[in-house]
């Protein structure tokens, strides 16, 4: 039997373009200049149209949205049989597509409103596996235990190097990235020995890009 799921996807605006350097409350902390005993002051204006948020020299704000670029499923399924009471689902994939890391946290499951009465003994698990370079934060977190839903989900999951395979800014940059790249799957358990029971869950994904300043 399958249960379904949906996954929110927070999708940035596509932007990028020439360096510049931003501070956290997103203006650019470049020179400044006081103007004392003048009448006026000429300002230098920098624009990029069309830019590319997977270039890491994109003019982006440190840790805006619009650094966010990340691939994930729409849906995904989990099941057991009534003869094996494990959970069991495929390894579906997250890739960052962005010119920062993004850190991916677990911060929302819902169940929809026409589910069915759990079973007491369901017990629910997300778990993530990173790569060698780069394992996850938090391997695995429960998303139901005994029939409960999590009620405050915040789990980081992994923080994903950008497109260029970095971490920080000043490491080697790889024409083919690894540790851009993680995968999630479900785990756990239910006694489900008669009929089928259809689920419906979302869980949601939240995205940050990193600071490199």
């Amino acid at each position: 039997m399958k249960k379904l799921f949906t996954i929110l996807l927070t999708a940035g605006v596509v932007f990028g373009g020439a360096p510049l350097v931003f501070a956290a409350d997103g203006t650019e902390s470049s020179s400044q200049q006081t103007v004392n005993g003048q009448s006026s002051a000429d300002i230098e204006v920098n624009g990029t149209l069309g830019a590319d948020n997977t270039d890491p020299d994109a003019q982006i704000p440190e840790e805006d949205v619009n650094w966010i670029n990340v691939t994930v499923p729409t849906k995904t399924i989990f099941y057991n049989t009534a003869s094996d009471t494990s959970i069991k689902a495929p390894k579906y994939s997250i890739v960052n597509n962005s010119g920062r890391p993004v850190k991916v946290t677990a911060n929302g499951f819902t169940a929809d409103a026409s589910n069915p009465q759990l079973p007491a003994n369901f017990n629910l698990k997300l778990d993530v596996t990173g790569t060698a370079g780069n394992a996850a934060t938090t391997a695995s977190t429960n998303l139901i235990t005994g029939s409960t839903i999590a009620s405050s989900l915040n789990s980081e999951l992994i923080t994903l190097a950008n497109s260029k395979d970095q971490q920080q800014p000043g490491d080697a940059t790889s024409a083919t990235p690894v540790n851009n790249k993680a995968t999630f799957t479900y785990s756990g358990n239910a006694a489900q020995s008669t009929t089928q029971t259809q689920l419906k869950y979302t869980l949601k994904l939240k995205f940050d890009a990193v600071d490199w300043n």
